[in-house]
């Protein structure tokens, strides 16, 4: 069953990859580079035929192949994530903001055809990375207790137009790829530029 469940969702990701020609693997041993940068994600995840999808700020890598978020109780996601072993993470970029404040504004518990408004499938478009992850044992304690949800990554991918042998580079990439940064009020910020400060002589 948990192998079905997976093939289900990587399956859900081959209708990315017919539309977004210039996507390629990642390794999922690395994927705290996806995360790092502390943009918005995209939370999603599949249950029983069920989907759901909802932006969330509050995502950190917490190993190289593992992260933790924080998605609320009251949240239609959050029950999928309960129920399901494994959910995904996607990196959303400048180029989707309207879609994130509504999915993030609208819950699928008032709003039934929430998803159908605005994405087609759980893993997204207008996303300049994704990963799908299996939940960590310690899941089922902590989720109970602070929200929180701990993954280690089974698969990832990114945008190459970002992703330039397996490390980000939005510097040369598209102003709309870059990572979006919610405050509140619907005010977003965007990555901004990048600095190299040279390592001190010992």
């Amino acid at each position: 069953m948990r192998e079905v469940r997976l093939r289900q969702l990587l399956m859900l990701w081959s209708l990315i990859s017919m539309t977004e020609p210039k996507i390629a693997a990642l390794d999922a041993a690395k994927i705290w580079q996806l995360f790092n940068l502390g943009g918005t994600v995209l939370v999603s995840a599949e249950h029983d035929g069920k989907t759901d999808m909802m932006p969330a700020s509050w995502a950190s890598p917490l190993d190289y192949d593992k992260v933790l978020v924080v998605v609320d109780k009251s949240h239609y996601t959050r029950k999928l994530m309960d129920q399901s072993e494994y959910f995904a993470l996607g990196v959303a970029s400048a180029d989707i903001l309207p879609e994130l404040l509504s999915l993030g504004s609208v819950s699928k518990n008032a709003d039934p055809e929430k998803l159908e408004k605005s994405f087609k499938i759980p893993l997204a478009r207008g996303c300049s990375a994704w990963a799908i992850f299996k939940k960590l044992p310690e899941t089922d304690e902590l989720s109970k207790k602070y929200d929180l949800f701990l993954g280690q990554a089974v698969a990832a991918w990114g945008d190459e137009r970002v992703y330039q042998n397996g490390r980000p580079d939005f510097e040369h990439a598209p102003k709309e790829m870059r990572t979006t940064h919610y405050v509140s009020g619907g005010r977003f910020f965007l990555l901004g530029e990048a600095v190299d400060v040279e390592p001190t002589a010992q």
